[in-house]
C-alpha cells in the first residue's frame, strides 16, 4: 500500500481546512461559470459556440485531471518538485479570471472580444490542472484508516456549497459579471496560496519519505478498479444533479422548478450524511463498503428510472443520495490505497476524470 502511518497517527486538520477552503473557491467559481457562460455567449454573439463549449468542457474534465496527475508524478520523480503544476494551475486560473473580467468590462466592441471563447477554454483547462495534485495530497494529511473521515469533511463543505447554489447564484448576480470574475480570481489565488503555504512542508517531506521507501509495482487491475469506481461516482452525481431536474420537468411539468430544489436538497442530505457516518465507515472493510454503496446507489437509480410518481421519484433520489454519500467517502481512499507512490497523482486524476464522464454526457443530453 502507498499510504503509511503519519506522525502521531493524526489527521492534520489545518491542511484539510485549507484544502476545504480551496474546494469552496472552486465550487463558487464553477457556479459563476455556469451562471454567466450562456449570458456572455449571448451578449458577445457567440451563441453558436454553446454546444462546442459543452463538449469541450466534458472532454477537458475527463482528460486534464489524469494528464495533470501524470505530469505531476513525473515532475516529482524527476526533480522532487510536486507543487509546480499546482502553482501553474492556480496562477493561470486567476489570471484568466482577470482577463475575462477585462473583456466583459470593455463590452462586445472591445479589442479582446474575439479571444473570449479561447479564454473560456483555457480557463476550463487551468481549473483542472490543480485538482488531481490537490486531492492526491490528502494521503500526506492523514493515515490510511482515517481518510474516509477526511473525505467526509471535504464532501460536506463541497456539496453544501453546491446545495446552496440558488443563494450563490443570487450573490453572483448581485456582484454582476465583471466583479464576479474579479472576485473569482481573488478567491482562487488566495485560497490556493494559503493551501500551498500551509501544506507544502508536510507534503514535500511526506512525498520524499514515501519515495525513499520501497515502491511496489503498479498493476493494471488497480487502474481498472479506480476507473470503475470513478465512473460509478459520476453516475450517482449525474442522477442527482442532471437527471432529477430533467425528469421532473418532463414528467411533472406542473411542479415548475421543484426538481431543481429536490436536487439541491438531496445534495445537502448526501453531504451531511457523509460527514455524520464517516467515522463509522472508516472502521469498516473498504471493499465491502464500496460494494454496498454501489448496490444502494444502483437501486436508487433504477427506482428513479421506473418512477411513476413524485413520491417514488423522491424515494429513489434519497436512496441514490445515501449510496452516493458512502461512495464519496470510501472511493478516493480506496483508490489511493491501490496506487504505487510513484503513480498516486495520476491514479487520482483518472478517478476524478472518470467521475466526470457520465455528468458530461447527461449535461449534453439534457441541455
Amino acid at each position: 500500500m502507498s499510504t503509511i502511518s503519519t506522525k502521531a497517527n493524526d489527521i492534520k486538520w489545518p491542511e484539510i481546512f485549507s484544502l476545504g477552503a480551496l474546494n469552496v473557491s472552486v465550487v463558487i467559481s464553477w457556479i459563476a461559470y455556469h451562471e454567466y457562460q450562456p449570458i456572455l455567449l449571448e451578449n458577445f454573439s457567440f451563441d453558436h459556440l454553446s454546444d462546442f463549449l459543452i463538449v469541450s468542457k466534458a472532454i477537458i474534465l475527463v482528460l486534464i485531471p489524469a494528464l495533470a496527475g501524470l505530469l505531476a508524478d513525473y515532475l516529482l520523480g524527476k526533480n522532487g518538485k510536486f507543487f509546480t503544476l499546482f502553482t501553474v494551475g492556480i496562477g493561470a486560473t486567476a489570471m484568466i479570471f482577470m482577463i475575462v473580467a477585462s473583456i466583459i468590462g470593455a463590452g462586445p466592441v472591445g479589442a479582446l472580444t474575439p479571444y473570449l471563447p479561447y479564454m473560456i477554454i483555457l480557463w476550463l483547462i487551468s481549473m483542472n490542472l490543480f485538482i488531481s495534485p490537490a486531492y492526491s495530497m490528502i494521503e500526506a494529511f492523514a493515515p490510511a484508516q482515517k481518510l474516509p473521515i477526511v473525505m467526509g469533511f471535504l464532501f460536506l463543505v463541497t456539496e453544501l456549497v453546491y446545495a446552496l447554489e440558488p443563494l450563490v447564484v443570487g450573490l453572483v448576480q448581485f456582484f454582476g459579471d465583471t466583479l464576479t470574475f474579479i472576485v473569482g480570481g481573488i478567491l482562487i489565488s488566495v485560497s490556493g496560496y494559503f493551501f500551498h503555504k500551509i501544506s507544502s512542508d508536510e507534503v514535500i517531506s511526506r512525498k520524499k519519505e514515501l519515495m525513499e521507501g520501497q515502491v511496489k509495482p503498479q498493476s493494471f487491475q488497480s487502474y481498472i478498479a479506480i476507473l470503475v469506481i470513478g465512473l460509478a461516482l459520476g453516475v450517482g452525481k449525474a442522477f442527482l444533479v442532471e437527471y432529477i431536474p430533467a425528469s421532473f420537468e418532463a414528467n411533472f411539468p406542473d411542479l415548475g422548478n421543484t426538481g431543481n430544489y429536490i436536487s439541491f436538497a438531496l445534495l445537502g442530505l448526501s453531504a451531511i450524511l457523509a460527514f455524520a457516518i464517516s467515522k463509522k465507515v472508516a472502521v469498516l472493510d473498504s471493499k465491502n463498503t464500496l460494494i454496498a454503496s454501489l448496490i444502494i446507489m444502483g437501486v436508487g437509480a433504477l427506482v428513479l428510472l421506473a418512477s411513476p410518481s413524485v413520491a417514488v421519484s423522491i424515494a429513489g433520489g434519497i436512496i441514490t443520495a445515501i449510496g452516493f454519500s458512502i461512495l464519496n467517502i470510501t472511493g478516493l481512499p480506496f483508490a489511493i490505497n491501490q496506487l504505487s507512490v510513484k503513480h498516486i497523482t495520476y491514479g487520482v486524476g483518472i478517478y476524478i476524470g472518470a467521475s466526470e464522464i457520465c455528468g458530461g454526457f447527461f449535461e449534453y443530453y439534457f441541455r
